[in-house]
């Protein structure tokens, strides 16, 4: 049995997936790649990886649960799952703590995910930015996504709702770029809100555009005001 695969299920990542694919590669026997109909060279450079496969992604429409579902199904062979997005690098460090974890009998782990913000070596910690895990290491059973009440099936997680209810904490780090730059997080709180606009339990999204499209000292549900600290201090 293949002891660890990876999934990524990627769209426009060309800055960054090179780095986030091979960041899991000293952990997984090879990483599979659902590609989302990337309108850069996310695929291609994907492509030039070794131990990567590219599957284009055979649906229209955003349906995030599906899509984890149909990727899910091509690593069943595997002993465990890492799940990880493509604007997301492994902290080397953490290396050996998922090493160690793949002899356990827990059937999942999460990370904690550090948001760079304007700069790699700062972060982000106010708020739900402050101690964020998500699990991310899981035993695949016959575990699926689930729907969710989100717009796109958005917010399914990144293993399955039944695995994340009993998942352990990992000393493990995923430094997360999707939120790096201030014109990124403008679009994405623009995005968010015309896919998932009803959604009250995210608050609009307002914490994503805290010191962008609102001054730094908001305060909204999930985060504000707006604190950030070096990396390196974390």
């Amino acid at each position: 049995m293949v002891r660890v695969i990876g999934l990524m299920r990627v769209k426009n990542e060309a800055r960054w997936i090179e780095r986030c694919v091979r960041s899991i590669l000293p952990i997984c026997e090879r990483v599979l790649v659902m590609d989302d109909h990337s309108e850069d060279a996310t695929a291609e450079i994907c492509q030039g990886i070794p131990g990567v496969t590219v599957y284009d992604s055979p649906f229209t429409g955003i349906n995030e649960a599906r899509d984890k579902n149909w990727l899910l199904e091509k690593a069943r062979a595997a002993e465990w799952i890492w799940m990880s997005d493509g604007d997301e690098e492994l902290m080397a460090e953490s290396i050996p703590a998922i090493r160690r974890a793949i002899g356990s009998e827990t059937p999942c782990f999460t990370v904690k995910i550090l948001f760079a913000w304007d700069r790699e070596d700062q972060i982000r910690t106010d708020g739900v930015y402050r101690n964020f895990r998500r699990a991310s290491m899981f035993r695949p059973g016959n575990a699926r996504f689930e729907a969710t009440a989100a717009g796109g099936n958005f917010h399914c997680g990144n293993a399955p709702i039944a695995l994340q209810r009993v998942a352990k904490p990992l000393e493990a780090s995923l430094l997360h770029f999707g939120y790096l730059h201030r014109e990124d997080r403008i679009r994405k709180y623009n995005w968010y809100r015309s896919v998932d606009r009803d959604n009250h339990s995210e608050d609009g999204y307002r914490h994503i555009a805290i010191g962008d499209a609102f001054p730094a000292d908001s305060v909204f549900k999930w985060g504000g005001p707006l604190e950030l600290k070096e990396l390196s201090a974390c």
